[in-house]
Parts: structure tokens; sequence; C-alpha cells
């Protein structure tokens, strides 16, 4: 184990399960970068497949800045007394069905259809559909498909969370 830091509430979307033992040592090799941590995924026991979803500051993420940003990790992983692992790496954007990890993309996509998986089911459903109104508090406020009915789900109950991409409905605030 790399880290035992507790992850926030907002963070255990970044680094879901296995992922959040190395959570705290991806994310202080991204944040020295121009490139914002947008999710990490691990799986694999003999040897690690690190997943790694990272965009600029203008939420892009082109071939080039994923050679970059993996040279970057690699030589990093090469210097580490603490990341004794065989591992191969992936650098990707978070691509258009993207998950939202941090507060502020919660703020970004309002207006946007998202697809949410839950830990514990809500109205014996764990998987929703719905328009992003906001987060407030620790809580996500969607509008169902119809626009009838407002919905809040607690952040800790959200095991993923992703823009549905269209064409027609998906938008850039």
């Amino acid at each position: 184990m790399i880290e035992k830091e507790k992850i926030n509430h907002i963070e255990h979307l970044v680094a879901p399960e296995k992922a959040a033992e190395f959570f705290y040592f991806f994310k202080n090799i991204i944040d020295k970068t121009e490139y914002q941590f947008v999710r990490l995924k691990i799986s694999g026991k003999e040897e690690l497949n690190i997943q790694i979803m990272a965009e600029d500051k203008n939420r892009s993420m082109v071939i080039e800045d994923c050679r970059v940003l993996s040279n970057i990790i690699v030589d990093e992983i090469d210097l580490s007394d603490d990341f004794n692992y065989e591992y191969v790496l992936e650098v990707s954007s978070p691509g258009i069905d993207r998950p939202l990890t941090y507060e502020e993309d919660f703020d970004f996509w309002v207006g946007n259809k998202v697809f949410v998986l839950l830990k514990k089911p809500i109205n014996k459903s764990k998987k929703i559909i719905g328009t992003l109104m906001g987060l407030f508090n620790k809580n996500i406020k969607l509008e169902d498909v119809d626009g009838d009915n407002a919905l809040e789900i607690e952040v800790d109950n959200i095991k993923n969370i992703n823009i549905i991409w269209s064409p027609e409905v998906t938008s850039l605030n």
C-alpha cells in the first residue's frame, strides 16, 4: 500500500475501489504537471493495470498530452522507493462519456444528462438517468428524464457518474 490517507467524498469517484490505495501516489505526481487528475482505475494482482484519465485546464487531452503525462508518470515511478509493482500504464482523456469526479464537474456539467450507478439502490434501482441540476452540500440533484421530478442522491452512495453524450443535449457551460 502506498498511502493510507482517507479519500474525501468526491475523490472516491476519482479512485474507486482498489485504486484508492494508490490515489495520493499518482495525485502527487499529476499535481506537479499542467494536467488535472480525472480518474484512476487499477486492476490485476501480479501485474497492475493502471488506467489514468486526465485533462488539461481547458478540459482537453490529445494524444501528445497522453504521451507527455505517461512519460512523466513512468519517470516518477522509476525514481520511487514506494512503488514496487510490475505494471502496465494507460493514460487517456476522459472521453465523451466522461466521469464526474470533482466538485467543479458538478457545476460545469449542469443541464447535461448523466448516468449514475449507485452503491445502494434508490427506489429499488442502482441505475439512474437524469439531468444534472448540481451539487448541493453532499448531494447531487437530478431531474428525471421527463422533467417531472427531482431526486437527491448522496455523493457517498454514488459508485460512478458519467455524462451521457449526445450532440443535441451535451453542452459545455
